[in-house]
């Protein structure tokens, strides 16, 4: 973190603490709320030193969460002008004074807590330091005067508030917007892990009495829930208490303690109703990721090859996010924490195996990050270390030795700063091999609709970047159904823009009509998609008739984001005439391969290209290139290298007697280039055709022994 990031976080928490009230007397509102005649005389339980055994992590959020009730209240709909507070009589105080015992007792009996439990919570601390700064009975001296006494009084009212209440209250306000979301996110956050910091409490009070929870040796909730009327009173009513405040028992991984967490699907669909998309995705992760546990809980109960996942999905949170909220800061930690973790293990026998390879859990969680969407600081950094490892068979290596955490710092700010860049993906590696998509059924639509959502806002290309060619297409025909003519212009290629008017295309459906009113269905297979000179192509299908058609062009752009080049049918291609244009490409290719035999060399060759090396390689004689341009599959016929080299050979005078080359799909992953010659030296000479197998592999094309069989 550089000076000006430090200094902005420090002044974020310096300007927290401030709001704090100066001066609290907690005690003393205690005593007056125990005085009252409607509330029964507490008798204080000895706890003992167990009370006195709170752990680092049951503290240290008080100095960090300070709840929004001293600051958001913005978001009580409250636009009315406060009563001076010279106005307020001592009766004015009292009443006050009242009012706020009966709503603390309120919460108190929904807890079913007894004083000493309830008032340990630290936001009923907050809510009675408030009150006894900004209310002080009997005298108006003292308090805080930026802030009214009808003001603090809420702000009060507002801190004794239960999660479930929040709930309740925000959900009626209708759709929250990033900051107000965040704001209550924070609050709600915080708020719910102080109710588990007591009831942690509580049961380490009772370790004795939950010992006959036990089944085989392991605690178990389900008994201790069956036997909860032989338990402490306290441990009966949490038992009761803690599903409406989103929160459950649960056993640890040795079966040797209870503790409590978040369950808050009671909650879910009234808080992302709510919530701003992005800032809710800060409680869908945090049952993950929980705040009094954090990583180390993380890393306890996920593999090491889904750590990635984790890692992604915590990076696109805090670059769509608000910036310098509590949230966004304790993530950010997750995040580099989690980064550390990943790359740099405490133990190295977690990572390297004996003969000094990457072990399959971590290169599985490396691979993962290389292909995250949009801009992506993990995988900038990765994407190279990746590539090295792969390049000496995931050796401990110089690139490794050299990579360092501050590096991904260094991109991740560069990337709050939209200074970084888009990393590059792997299609050939992230698209499945073949997949069907209904265009009627609205659950295959629903995705598809919020990504229309996302991108209608502002037409962001960057919100495409990621999304598969079948989705793009399914996006364009949602789009044709809202009638957004816009968002299907965007959708569609460079080249097409080029080549049409947009005007044209907006007002005329002939120019936008690529998907058929017949088809139910689209198609996607891997044969279709094909390296063609500087960029990627693949085509998706759809039905006519009883037939499935790949006739949908989609180009693969500069920026790695799909789009539609219109309708081609890909099954009847143009033939590709054999000219000096092709013939300096096919000597282009030679030269690339020829000296190394590198296969990755042709994987971006068209099929074309590929036939046409073949021919040359054996007009130059030069048999063992042409050796290598054999598939070599257990599964298929193979030739020794030394009886191929030492067998006859076809002899072929010139590629340029052949006139054209045409490339024909026939079956999943196998096709045939046409290839038409003149049988004679005279140019009008009858033509005669020979057929060319392929077969495709992950490097592109290639030939089966005896290919023009």
């Amino acid at each position: 973190m550089d000076d000006k990031h430090l200094e902005e976080r420090l002044n974020l928490l310096k300007s927290s603490y401030d709001r704090l009230p100066s001066s609290v007397d907690t005690d003393e509102i205690l005593k007056k709320i125990e005085n009252e005649k409607y509330v029964a005389p507490i008798v204080k339980k000895n706890k003992g030193t167990k009370r006195q055994r709170i752990t680092v992590w049951a503290v240290s959020l008080a100095s960090v969460f300070i709840i929004g009730i001293l600051g958001t209240t913005f978001l009580n709909d409250s636009n009315d002008v406060t009563t001076s507070d010279q106005e307020n009589s001592e009766d004015d105080i009292k009443n006050l004074e009242k009012q706020y015992k009966e709503e603390r007792l309120k919460r108190k009996q929904m807890l079913q807590m007894d004083e000493d439990d309830f008032a340990n919570i630290e936001f009923v601390q907050y809510a009675d330091n408030i009150f006894s700064a900004q209310i002080s009975p009997g005298t108006l001296e003292g308090k805080n005067d930026d802030v009214s006494i009808k003001d603090g009084y809420e702000r009060a009212i507002d801190g004794l508030m239960l999660p479930s209440e929040m709930v309740e209250e925000f959900k009626s306000k209708g759709k929250l917007d990033a900051i107000q979301s965040i704001s209550f996110i924070n609050d709600f956050v915080a708020k719910s892990e102080h109710l588990i910091n007591i009831y942690e409490l509580i049961l380490r009070d009772n370790e004795q009495a939950l010992n006959i929870a036990k089944h085989d040796g392991r605690l178990s909730e389900h008994v201790l829930i069956a036997n909860r009327y032989n338990m402490p009173e306290e441990i009966q009513n949490m038992i009761e208490v803690l599903p409406k405040q989103g929160l459950k028992l649960v056993v640890n991984a040795e079966g040797t303690a209870f503790r409590i967490e978040t369950d808050w699907a009671l909650f879910t669909r009234d808080l992302f109703t709510v919530l701003d998309e992005n800032e809710s995705r800060y409680l869908s992760l945090y049952n993950s990721i929980p705040g009094i546990y954090g990583i180390a809980y993380l890393l306890e109960e996920q593999e090491l090859s889904l750590l990635g996942y984790y890692l992604a999905e915590i990076e696109f949170i805090l670059l769509n996010s608000t910036e310098d909220t509590v949230m966004h800061s304790r993530f950010e930690n997750y995040y580099f924490d989690l980064a550390e973790a990943i790359l740099f293990p405490s133990e190295t026998s977690e990572m390297f195996n004996e003969n000094n390879e990457v072990n399959m859990d971590t290169r599985m969680a490396w691979e993962s990050l290389v292909n995250i969407p949009g801009v992506s600081p993990i995988a900038t950094l990765m994407k190279p270390v990746v590539a090295s490892m792969n390049a000496s068979d995931w050796k401990y290596n110089e690139t490794y030795k050299r990579l360092d955490i501050e590096q991904l710092r260094e991109y991740y700010y560069m990337a709050l700063g939209d200074e970084l860049d888009i990393t590059k993906l792997d299609w050939f590696s992230i698209l499945p091999d073949g997949e069907e998509v209904s265009i009627e059924t609205p659950y295959a639509l629903y995705g598809v609709h919020e990504l229309y959502k996302k991108f209608n806002e502002n037409l962001d290309s960057l919100v495409l970047h990621g999304f598969s060619p079948i989705d793009i297409t399914l996006l364009y025909h949602y789009a044709d159904g809202e009638n957004n003519y816009e968002v299907m212009w965007e959708l569609m290629s460079s080249a097409f823009k080029n080549e049409n008017d947009k005007e044209e295309f907006l007002k005329n459906p002939t120019l936008r009509n690529i998907i058929g009113d017949s088809a139910k269905n689209l198609y996607f297979n891997k044969d279709y998609l094909i390296q063609d000179n500087q960029y990627l192509k693949t085509y998706i299908g759809q039905e006519k008739g009883n037939q499935v058609s790949y006739d949908l062009l989609l180009h693969l752009e500069n920026d790695d984001i799909w789009r539609i080049q219109g309708k081609e049918d890909y099954l009847t291609s143009k033939a590709t005439l054999v000219d000096d244009k092709f013939v300096q490409r096919v000597h282009a290719l030679y030269k690339s391969f020829a000296g190394t035999h590198d296969q990755s060399v042709l994987k971006g060759a068209t099929p074309e290209e590929f036939v046409g090396l073949y021919y040359y390689s054996a007009q130059l004689k030069d048999y063992e290139t042409q050796y290598e341009l054999y598939i070599k599959d257990e599964g298929r016929l193979q030739i020794p290298k030394d009886e191929y080299m030492s067998g006859e050979h076809q002899i072929i005078e010139d590629i340029r007697q052949f006139k054209k080359m045409e490339f024909k799909v026939h079956s999943k992953g196998e096709g045939v280039v046409t290839l038409t010659k003149y049988s004679g030296t005279h140019k009008y000479a009858e033509e005669t055709v020979l057929g060319f197998q392929l077969i495709q592999t992950e490097n592109g094309w290639r030939a089966p022994f005896m290919p023009t069989q």
